[in-house]
């Protein structure tokens, strides 16, 4: 039972990863068409990928409290 969730946690991991890929990359691109707001995108992508980032540390801390210290 504890393969579960820690398969559901990966998972978790794996998702918060593509959304700071898409998140970068949608940034990238709306600096590419208007190189003048280059400022305001790149501070608003650098809070949001460190919201998705923390995110990925909460999982990474419960996965690693089910794999050492729940037993179950």
């Amino acid at each position: 039972m504890n393969f579960i969730g820690l398969g559901i946690a990966c998972i978790g991991m794996g998702l918060a990863a593509i959304g700071e890929g898409m998140s970068v990359s949608k940034a990238m691109e709306a600096i590419g068409r208007n190189p003048s707001s280059a400022t305001s995108v790149r501070s608003t992508m650098i809070i949001g990928v460190g919201l998705i980032e923390s995110v990925a540390i909460y999982i990474l801390v419960v996965a690693i409290l089910m794999a050492f210290v729940v037993q179950g």
